[in-house]
């Protein structure tokens, strides 16, 4: 007696399938956790960006300084938009996939409902599932009817197993429906707080245009302040790189001091020396010794380690944004004016701690007019440095931890804002401190 499968062949190729059918939801899942937390970081510093632009709202002479935090204000306020707008594509995707999965499922299990009944019905046509007993003692020998017990004990096996099927099939059905449901509603938010930041990106556009206007009125002070502030940045550059030359200077110095290894110690002595070996110059094997082999301070011992941090490196301050990137700029409102920073500044909260980014030894700390005290910490051939520090209780020579609190920021008496300068060298090269931190 013969009898149709419980399970036909194309509802065991979906079965089998089906992890490869969920694996793009699976990574969309991925994307999507990206895209909110990309979202909420840049809703927080948003937030922390307008409190500092209301702080200096009523002050006139920290007008340069609000038009600045607007500045960013709005690139953060662009960039978030255009997270929605990617998230707003995902969930669309989301939701197409999921309509392609229910349909899927639903075809799915009205197939296996379908060969379920009909398995069943040809079984009782068939007086198999009658009387099952009778069936088994029907048979025309022993052998003949522990077969056909085996036979009935595997076919309820199977029907339990399609009937199992059937169940989680149309678990998963009701929750890929939920699911879509859920997303529809997140587009609907995504959407109402789309149009709640492209209102707000509207009025600060506005606000910007009538503060660009009122400082043009202004160039006069802007130019005699921004000359002020070279002259404070020129004397900055000249002392952090009379540290640095004089910590490099040091360290060649050393490093001539060493004595260079005992001939004996660098090559082993011939078992039979022979005539030919003296044409061999015993200047060369002291040539071996380099200085990098030796043991170093705990600046030099955290070099190597420090070069492979590059984009992963904690910023100096808890929270606050880059009020001015590295390198030469247009200035932000005086027109055919260009500006370099040899670092990037952080526009923060009032009377926040400074961090050392990185374990190392403090090469110098200098007070300079307009830049107050800055301390320079060494991370063997790459340094550090924090500027713009109301106080620090470091001094040369100190050993400083990773993310060792070393200072505070200084606030401006006139402005109201509270910003530090931060640079990043390698040896006498500047490197962009932005491509180093973590974004």
């Amino acid at each position: 007696m013969k009898f149709r499968p419980l399970i036909n062949g194309r509802s065991r190729i979906f079965t089998c399938l089906l992890p490869v059918l969920l694996l793009p939801f699976f990574l969309a899942a991925q994307s999507k956790k990206d895209l909110e937390d990309k979202r909420k970081k840049i809703i927080r510093d948003i937030a922390a960006t307008e409190k500092m632009i209301s702080k200096t709202r009523a002050n006139k002479d920290a007008t340069y300084d609000r038009f600045v935090a607007l500045q960013n204000q709005i690139s953060s306020r662009e960039s978030l938009i255009m997270t929605i707008e990617q998230e707003l594509l995902a969930a669309e995707e989301g939701i197409s996939r999921n309509q392609m999965v229910i349909e899927s499922l639903q075809a799915d299990v009205a197939k296996m409902r379908d060969e379920y009944a009909r398995t069943v019905r040809y079984a009782f046509r068939q007086k198999t599932l009658s009387n099952p007993l009778l069936f088994i003692l029907s048979a025309s020998s022993l052998n003949q009817a522990f077969r056909r017990w085996l036979f009935l004990r595997k076919y309820d096996e199977r029907r339990r197993e399609q009937a199992r099927l059937i169940r989680e099939t149309q678990e998963m059905l009701r929750n890929k429906t939920d699911k879509l449901q859920a997303t529809r509603v997140e587009k609907e938010q995504l959407l109402i707080t789309m149009q709640g930041q492209k209102a707000s990106l509207g009025e600060e556009l506005t606000e910007k245009n009538n503060m660009l206007k009122l400082l043009s009125r202004d160039e006069v002070r802007l130019r005699a302040d921004l000359n002020q502030k070279q002259a404070a940045r020129e004397q900055l550059d000249k002392a952090i790189e009379s540290v640095i030359s004089a910590e490099v200077e040091k360290r060649i110095d050393e490093a001539k001091s060493k004595p260079a290894p005992k001939k004996e110690d660098a090559a082993p002595a011939s078992p039979a020396p022979a005539p030919e070996k003296k044409t061999v110059k015993p200047e060369k094997p002291a040539v071996i010794a380099k200085p990098e082999a030796a043991p170093e301070s705990a600046a030099s011992v955290s070099a190597s380690s420090f070069g492979k941090m590059q984009g992963k490196l904690p910023w100096p301050v808890e929270d606050g944004f880059i009020s001015k990137t590295f390198g030469r700029q247009k200035h932000p409102t005086l027109r055919n004016l260009e500006i370099t920073n040899n670092g990037i500044d952080i526009r923060t909260d009032e009377n926040e701690q400074v961090h050392a980014i990185y374990e190392g030894v403090v090469a110098g700390v200098q007070y300079i007019p307009g830049h107050e005290n800055t301390v320079i910490i060494q991370h063997g051939d790459y340094y550090t440095v924090y500027s713009n520090l109301s106080s620090t209780s470091l001094k040369k020579g100190d050993t400083v931890k990773g993310r060792q609190a070393i200072g505070t920021v200084s606030t401006n008496a006139i402005t109201g804002t509270t910003e530090l300068h931060f640079e990043l060298w390698r040896q006498k090269e500047r490197l962009n401190p932005g491509a180093w931190i973590k974004k």
